[in-house]
């Protein structure tokens, strides 16, 4: 059962507080990624649960601008500047703001010499976006084919990353009978 301080960001949320606030963001990934933002001197959380990379490109773009949400997390490269702004930080001084990032597992157990999968495709442009961003990235915890959940206590000014591993199934085999 979840408190009201237990903020459950879902896919494609964004969420802040702050340690007045004294809530608890929480994120549950799979081969979405979850960028965690701590501006610990001024008190500001924030997480994104981000669903894609970046829209198609042969997304059509609308003359009255872009046709995403604004504020939206569902794509990585929307999701940064739009918590940067929620926190109030887009001028925050270099190196204020520390970042964390977790997810972009390989949920399914086959690869394609088509499509790279996507979590290892958003977990790349995460870390991309922080890099060029300057953030100071102290946690990483992605890839793999575990699902992962992502937690920032604005209160007690920590974060934490838990593993899901999967059950292991039981191996049978099949075979004709004579």
């Amino acid at each position: 059962m979840s408190s009201p301080r237990d903020v459950q960001v879902r896919m494609c949320e964004l969420a802040v507080s702050n340690a007045e606030d004294s809530k608890i963001l929480r994120a549950t990934l799979g081969s979405c990624v979850g960028i965690g933002l701590m501006w610990r001197e001024r008190s500001v959380y924030g997480l994104a649960h981000c669903l894609l990379p970046g829209p198609p490109a042969a997304a059509p773009l609308s003359p009255r601008g872009p046709s995403r949400p604004p504020g939206s997390a569902k794509y990585v490269i929307d999701a940064l500047p739009a918590l940067l702004a929620l926190m109030k930080a887009e001028h925050a001084p270099q190196g204020a703001i520390e970042a964390v990032l977790a997810g972009g597992a390989n949920m399914m157990h086959h690869r394609t010499p088509i499509h790279e999968p996507i979590g290892d495709q958003n977990a790349r442009m995460a870390q991309q976006l922080l890099a060029v961003a300057g953030f100071r990235v102290v946690h990483v915890d992605v890839g793999g084919e575990c699902g992962r959940q992502l937690t920032i206590d604005c209160e007690q000014h920590r974060y934490a990353i838990r593993r899901f591993t999967r059950p292991v199934q039981d191996r049978v085999t099949y075979g004709a009978s004579r």
